[in-house]
């Protein structure tokens, strides 16, 4: 069934071909009877995955919907709302996205704990596909679960409770209620007790815990079976004073795992879990005489019928590879089986999040027997006592906030490893070498650790000295921000970082403070094992141009940072680079000036400004057999004075400045300069109607061809010597130039 998945859902050769090995190894056997329960077994399988696309392919697309809104699946940030809903008269789970218009209605949904009927019009919506390169895809997140459209709700109307309350409902209002009360704890003990209890995160939940992220330990976050097993023994020793019969302790603890299931959210990570706790309760009950393998086996298979694509989840990866890993390792000493199950968790952490630090194993190793014994108990003794008198929590909170920060500190010891994102034949080479190695005797242990390590290395090298060079426009919605990467990692330019611009809002519509380059632009230089920036240029101060450079400066190394003369007077910019490292070289630049290590000439400013659009940077390259220009939102008089004060200058690909403005892109300007490529960078939807029409006909009037990032998304030109072709993320305009 998993490698079906895979082929279905996933990397159809990687997939067809496992299943090919699978049903050789199957047929080799010349058992009749297992053959004739595999074929069964994968007609089930596909006639469910079949009957799966069948029902996602039925997209809805009414104007509006009747929808039950349960208060603490959902997630108020300032103004923003989302939830995930059935609507009354579909079969289906959306995401429903809204912009509150007030501060009542973002109070009631935060303070509400009954279920909410509201009537919510707007329009359906496709999922906008990831539009860069290792980008998160939601489009395909929301798939793998069943949830295949979103709706932009421009219009809420509140119709009450629902008359009548289900046994969910009421299990959702005891959750809503308890994430209440754990908001009124100290601040620490709360964001433990919501993550480890009722599995909600809040807004600020990954600003608190980064520690728990870099070291690997997110695991322990994501309910799973540490938290069934202490469930089921809490219920187990309830049931045992109340001297309860076994059918009736099954039933029982049955029944209060499928609540348990609702209460701590429903994630299908949780999902094997409890179905491996049933599969046991019933296991032992009726004397099956399954193994903890069987289980495990018959777990995976029930969830694959219920969610076909489950397994392309992270979180459900990590739970069916620990349980495994649990399983090989049962033998083991605490020590060998926590460094085998750390191994396990390195593939699929680097496939996902590209990075690893090398204290990890060390950290698991003390921490786990801490946080079982001691921080978990902590926890739920916090949110008991806390019923009684907040006084009560103090020690508690204090005992947590002091581990918490121990992780922090940690996690921000030198050791982070930039690994890059791994081919998924690697990843899955390394998984399997990882459970020979838990199985295997000796003698051929030692065989296995040495290709293991072989792999890792190679796959190291591959990624960090690759042959190709590029240059890369990312698609950061409205703004700018390009990357220029020679062969072999020689050298890595940054220009611009882009960011949002913030415009003037009450404080009520203000939300979590998030710099979407983490996810966009630092999260594929992540993924192509890129944490040091040799050059990051700024072409000016606006914020959709050096907003997120904070986030840059956070998370990369950075040799110097690149800036317009005079800019640094500007204490608005000053203020998002004051926490950069003492080793990064601030230099204001001219066009009459050379900068070491650059890999490009600057024609602009000469003069030195305050860092606005007239004062912007302007860069030209050579790369790939092309010469490249980018101009920041140099307006129009700026471009003739640069053509004016270096003559000759051409460029085969132009940046056209300032997002295809008509401030920009002056005829005159476009006729000397000569391009064949334009490069446009600018938000779908923008309020500003980037890029103006004016500049498309005069770009097309010179028989410029365009790349515009709202219909190509990421535009990369992959070069080798002087040769190379452009890459666009979405289909569109692409391939060798002619």
């Amino acid at each position: 069934m998993l490698f079906m998945s895979m082929a279905m859902a996933g990397n159809v050769l990687i997939g067809l071909g496992l299943l090919s090995l699978f049903f050789l190894r199957i047929l080799l056997l010349r058992n009749l009877k297992v053959i004739i329960a595999c074929v069964l077994a994968a007609a089930v399988f596909s006639a469910a995955c079949l009957l799966s696309n069948h029902q996602l392919s039925q997209i809805p697309s009414k104007q509006s919907y009747v929808v039950k809104v349960y208060p603490d699946t959902t997630k108020v940030d300032g103004a923003n709302l989302s939830f995930i809903a059935k609507p009354e008269d579909t079969n289906q789970k959306m995401v429903f996205y809204a912009r509150l218009k007030d501060k009542c209605q973002q109070q009631l949904f935060k303070q509400s704990v009954d279920p909410l009927m509201v009537t919510v019009a707007g329009k359906p919506s496709d999922f906008l596909p990831a539009t860069n390169v290792n980008q998160f895809d939601a489009e395909r997140y929301y798939h793998h679960q069943k949830i295949n459209s979103s709706f932009i709700v421009e219009n809420i109307h509140f119709d009450g409770s629902p008359r009548r309350q289900t046994i969910i409902d009421r299990i959702h209002i005891i959750r809503a209620q308890f994430n209440h009360y754990c908001q009124r704890l100290p601040k620490t003990l709360g964001i433990y007790a919501t993550g480890l209890i009722s599995g909600y995160r809040a807004n600020d939940f990954f600003d608190e815990m980064t520690g728990v992220q870099r070291l690997g330990l997110l695991h322990i976050f994501s309910i799973s079976g540490m938290h069934v097993a202490y469930f089921l023994s809490i219920v187990d020793q309830l049931m045992a004073w109340l001297g309860l019969s076994k059918l009736k302790k099954a039933i029982i603890a049955i029944t209060l795992l499928g609540g348990y299931f609702v209460f701590s959210g429903g994630s299908p990570g949780l999902m094997r879990a409890v179905i491996m706790a049933v599969i046991a309760i019933i296991n032992r009950l009726l004397k099956l005489g399954f193994s903890r393998l069987d289980i495990w086996s018959t777990s995976l298979m029930i969830n694959l019928l219920i969610l076909p694509e489950t397994m392309f989840l992270m979180g459900v990866q990590l739970s069916y590879g620990l349980s495994l890993g649990l399983i090989a390792s049962e033998k083991f000493s605490y020590i060998k089986q926590t460094i085998l199950l750390n191994l396990l968790t390195v593939p699929i952490l680097l496939f996902n999040l590209y990075e690893w630090h090398v204290l990890s194993v060390a950290v698991n190793l003390i921490v786990l027997p801490i946080f079982g014994q001691i921080i978990f108990p902590l926890v739920i003794l916090g949110v008991i006592v806390g019923a009684a008198g907040a006084i009560l929590t103090t020690p508690i909170d204090w005992v947590l906030h002091v581990f918490n920060d121990g992780l922090n500190a940690i996690s921000g010891l030198p050791g982070m490893i930039v690994f890059g994102k791994p081919p998924l034949v690697m990843v899955l080479l390394m998984l399997s070498l990882t459970f020979f190695l838990a199985i295997a005797d000796r003698l051929y242990a030692k065989q296995i650790s040495l290709a293991l390590v072989t792999i890792y290395l190679g796959t190291f090298c591959w990624i960090h000295f690759p042959i190709n060079g590029e240059v890369t426009m990312f698609d950061i919605g409205q703004g700018d921000s390009f990357l220029i990467r020679e062969p072999f990692n020689r050298s890595v330019t940054m220009i611009d970082t882009g960011g949002k611009v913030q415009f003037n809002s009450e404080s009520w519509q203000k939300g979590t403070q998030h710099y979407q380059a983490k996810r966009l632009s630092i999260n594929y230089l992540k993924s192509i094992g890129i944490s040091k920036i040799d050059n990051l240029c700024v072409s000016h101060q606006d914020a959709d141009h050096c907003g997120d450079l904070p986030a840059f400066i956070e998370e990369m190394a950075i040799g110097q940072i690149i800036i317009p003369l005079g800019m640094d007077k500007n204490p608005s910019f000053m203020q998002k680079i004051a926490k950069r490292q003492n080793k990064t070289k601030l230099l204001c630049v001219n066009d009459e000036m050379q900068v070491a290590k650059l890999p490009a000439t600057i024609y602009h400013p000469y003069l030195a400004g305050k860092g606005e659009n007239h004062d912007s940077m302007v860069l030209g390259t050579q790369k790939g057999g092309l010469s490249w220009l980018f101009t920041g939102d140099l307006d129009r008089p700026g471009e003739l004075d640069t053509i004016a004060r270096h003559p000759g200058l051409t460029a085969d690909v132009l940046k056209v400045g300032h997002h295809g403005s008509k401030t920009s892109s002056d005829p005159q300007f476009i006729t000397s300069v000569k391009p064949r490529i334009a490069l446009i960078s600018a938000g779908r939807h923008n309020r500003y109607g980037h890029p103006n029409d004016e500049t498309l006909v005069t770009l097309k009037q010179h028989h410029v061809r365009i790349f515009n990032t709202q219909k190509q998304g990421m535009v990369r030109y992959i070069y080798r010597n002087n040769t190379g072709h452009f890459e666009t993320v979405l289909k569109g305009n692409e391939g060798n130039l002619e």
